[in-house]
């Protein structure tokens, strides 16, 4: 760590009453705009749709495909694979090529360009992402799904100008994150929620218009709105969001020809719809994967998300990019490259969560690749749990197992040092059958700080990783 010396300016003894008046003034405006906030309003007792099922909200099934289902039936799973499939790299012209570009594009409101542009930096650092992939973010403040259902609006000439200052072209642009509300939504539910599943069909109508070459459309609904006291999108309407969402992709996997993005089933219409990753808990009540949404998590005005809540919503489209069946083809390097990409969220011990870490890629022939644990409990039991499967198995309190147990595969065992570190050495063959090999691990570490484990004295873990093999 690089430790930073600031030089203090020396104040003129003039100005040091009018900075302390400045300072009270500042101070008062401060808290005038954190009463703001309804800090009171940590739950609505609602359940997020992943962990719903088929337990009903006002007659309404959960699950973000319906139906209690979080995951696309097969048949249209089948055609998202398709759709994947046909991403590849374009130049200027939207043509095929060795060195071009995959852009993937936000569309949205206020709280998608906080969210995207904030994910963006990690993105772009993280080494396991496609080359080839360009994010753009092109939502914008102020935007709700009325105004851009709009074709003639101008937020789309702003999302054209972005796209132009990020060096690509409309041609280029294959993927999209949409994420939208209706500001001042009025009519309860299902009535606001159907109001804003008919502007999420024309938004995704107009975008595959403008960019011909569009496969793949990923849509969120919001975060937790209960902490606002303005009318501009509270809850349950935050909540509702997400019905809004799931009816948008039944709507397509019905066949509706006006959402088509088959072509073997006539003019495509709209890109392949598919949910991203689901925002919205139940403020403090931990769902089922552990997120909750603090008042911390938001800005003064309750709505927006504040730096800590950015950092959730882009541990969750890190993850999702990173490990989605749809997404991650395209997303991250090629078949035949070697990759690692965490996923998942871990579970906190006496340090916080600890860390993950890779010393490089699993190349194949790269006898020194290992895999550590940091900022674990000193001293610690830590085993790293191999698997060749995902999986979301609860261990104890909010802590899960993030790869499957059923496959055999050995469990490594080990003490962490005095400074809560271990390293695990795992050197890979050169064998060409391993290309393309994958394989999902997490460490999970002996913790009295941890989720109660009876007889474990508590656990901790990192999040999931998942190492593809290759060259």
């Amino acid at each position: 760590m690089i430790a930073l010396s600031v030089a203090r300016p020396v104040e003129p003894v003039a100005i040091r009453p009018m900075m302390r008046c400045l300072a009270v003034l500042l101070a008062s405006l401060v808290a005038g705009v954190a009463s703001a906030q309804n800090c009171a309003n940590t739950s609505i007792g609602a359940v997020p749709l992943i962990d719903l099922g088929l337990g009903a909200y006002q007659g309404f099934a959960g699950g973000l495909y319906g139906q209690g289902q979080n995951a696309p039936p097969p048949a249209h799973q089948a055609r998202g694979l398709q759709r994947a499939a046909a991403i590849t790299p374009r130049d200027a012209a939207g043509n095929p090529a060795p060195g071009g570009r995959i852009v993937l594009l936000s569309l949205g409101m206020s709280n998608a360009t906080q969210e995207f542009s904030a994910w963006i930096p990690t993105a772009n650092a993280d080494p396991n992402r496609n080359p080839a992939v360009t994010l753009v973010d092109g939502a914008q403040g102020g935007q709700d799904a009325v105004i851009i259902s709009d074709p003639t609006a101008a937020f789309w000439t702003v999302v054209d100008q972005r796209l132009a200052a990020a060096g690509v072209t409309p041609q280029q642009v294959q993927a999209v994150w949409l994420k939208q509300a209706i500001r001042l939504v009025s009519g309860g539910f299902p009535g606001g929620a159907q109001q804003l599943h008919a502007r999420l069909a024309q938004i995704v109508r107009i975008a595959k218009q403008r960019y011909p070459n569009l496969e793949i459309c990923f849509v969120s609904s919001r975060t937790y709105g209960g902490y606002a006291t303005t009318a501009a999108n509270p809850e349950p309407y935050a909540y509702e969001s997400g019905f809004a969402v799931q009816w948008l992709l039944g709507q397509q996997m019905a066949g509706d020809p006006a959402l088509n993005c088959d072509p073997a089933l006539g003019p495509v219409t709209a890109p392949w719809l598919g949910a991203g990753p689901y925002l919205w808990t139940d403020g403090v009540v931990p769902r089922s994967d552990g997120l909750t949404w603090t008042c911390a998590d938001v800005q003064t005005d309750g709505l927006h998300p504040s730096p800590a809540g950015r950092d959730k919503v882009v541990g969750l489209l890190q993850a999702f990019f990173t490990s989605d069946a749809i997404a991650a083809p395209w997303y991250l390097v090629p078949a035949h490259a070697a990759a690692v990409a965490q996923f998942g969220t871990g579970c906190a011990g006496v340090s916080g969560v600890p860390t993950f870490h890779a010393n490089g890629l699993p190349r194949l022939g790269n006898a020194g690749f290992q895999l550590g644990v940091s900022a674990a409990a000193p001293s610690a039991i830590a085993l790293l749990w191999w698997s060749s499967a995902q999986a979301l198995l609860p261990i104890a309190g909010v802590c899960n197992l993030l790869v499957d147990p059923a496959p055999a595969l050995p469990v490594w065992i080990g003490l962490t040092t005095g400074a809560g570190l271990r390293i695990e050495p795992l050197p890979i063959p050169s064998q060409p059958a391993l290309v393309g090999a994958t394989l999902w691990c997490q460490w999970l570490v002996q913790d009295a700080a941890g989720a109660p484990l009876p007889g474990f004295q508590g656990i901790a873990a990192t999040r999931g990783a998942r190492l593809q093999l290759g060259l």
